[in-house]
């Protein structure tokens, strides 16, 4: 299946990769070009919400719901995309990654900082979750307007639940 990947809010060409999953569970990525780079599941990947990879037998640390890779010591933000849902919302004009904001993790909402109709900008505080006894505030991924907001304070969510929908 082809996904494009975009690092960083500084690059400007999204990468097109192909991703093919073997029967073995590991992943092959090619890239543009066709090279293959192997990528599987690690062992130690038990922490709730992250995914330790070894791709080419380096370890790489991901936190799909915060959009975020790990490798030695950097933190880079990747958006990836299924080609086909990326050239749907092209013609569209929506934004996939943006419209919606989920629970990275289980945990019970301490705070809603946002409500329907208000305008949000980049890295404006949304919500705040609690999980294990440390705190979690999700922010805003781009400037939008909240359209519904699906939780409030004291209420206990599951990983994945809908918590804000934008305009």
């Amino acid at each position: 299946m082809k996904y494009v990947v975009t690092l960083g809010a500084d690059t400007t060409e999204p990468l097109e990769v192909d991703i093919e999953q073997r029967r073995d569970g590991t992943y092959v990525v090619r890239d543009g070009l066709g090279t293959p780079l192997e990528v599987r599941a690690s062992v130690d990947s038990q922490e709730a919400g992250l995914f330790s990879l070894l791709v080419d037998g380096q370890t790489v640390i991901a936190q799909p719901a915060d959009a975020e890779l790990r490798y030695r010591q950097a933190r880079y933000t990747v958006r990836a995309e299924n080609a086909r849902d990326r050239a749907s919302a092209a013609v569209s004009g929506e934004g996939v990654q943006t419209r919606r904001i989920t629970a990275s993790m289980p945990g019970r909402i301490v705070r809603v900082l946002c409500q329907p109709g208000a305008a949000v900008t980049l890295g404006s505080p949304l919500i705040v979750i609690e999980a294990m006894k440390m705190q979690n505030e999700l922010c805003a991924k781009a400037d939008a307007v909240v359209r519904a907001v699906h939780v409030s304070a004291g209420q206990t969510v599951e990983r994945g639940a809908l918590l804000v929908e934008f305009e």
